[in-house]
């Protein structure tokens, strides 16, 4: 993929992901037995503070994700990646699809891998994307949701057996909120 046709697909992607982010937005404000059991699904409950701090964190996520342009997008390692002032961790480098340093609030820098590149470009079924990943590395920034990456919690099945079992933790599960906005049944 070249870089115009890299750039094209990201904020393409990016694109997207914001409206669907506003039918989340809008099945939470709605709030009838879908938008419920999709709550409880992603994040093993979906009690009123599930949903306030859903909608709380979809209405930041929406700016930031709109505010990518191409140069929000770096290579791993590269000297933006470095100047964000957070040291990506070194465990699976090999697994690595994307990261960000959560507090990166001023440029909202997201450092791709290789990887990321061998991704399809949107999730169909249960397979991780492109789109989710922008979406995933987009809640940890403290200024959206501020979201973790837990063990067990990644992946369309291991994050809906996470909700079962950590539902305290499930609602700031990056992957978790990453499928639960893009999830297609």
């Amino acid at each position: 993929m070249s870089d115009a046709e890299f750039r094209k697909t990201v904020l393409t992607l990016r694109d997207d992901a914001v409206k669907v982010i506003a039918l989340r937005i809008q099945d939470l404000s709605n709030w009838n037995a879908a938008a419920q059991a999709r709550v409880k699904q992603w994040f093993g409950k979906s009690d009123e503070d599930a949903r306030t701090k859903l909608i709380s964190g979809l209405k930041a996520l929406v700016p930031v994700m709109n505010g990518l342009t191409a140069r929000n997008f770096v290579r791993v390692d590269s000297e933006q990646d470095r100047a964000t002032g957070c040291v990506p961790g070194t465990k699976n480098l090999d697994g690595e699809v994307a990261h960000v340093c959560a507090p990166d609030t001023a440029t909202h820098t997201i450092a791709i891998n290789r990887n990321f590149c061998q991704l399809p470009q949107k999730s169909v079924s249960r397979l991780s994307s492109m789109q989710l990943t922008i979406v995933h590395e987009c809640t940890h920034f403290v200024d959206t949701f501020g979201s973790l990456d837990y063990p067990g919690g990644y992946g369309y099945t291991a994050c809906t057996w996470f909700a079962s079992d950590h539902p305290d933790r499930a609602i700031t599960n990056a992957d978790s909120i990453a499928w639960y906005v893009l999830a297609r049944y």
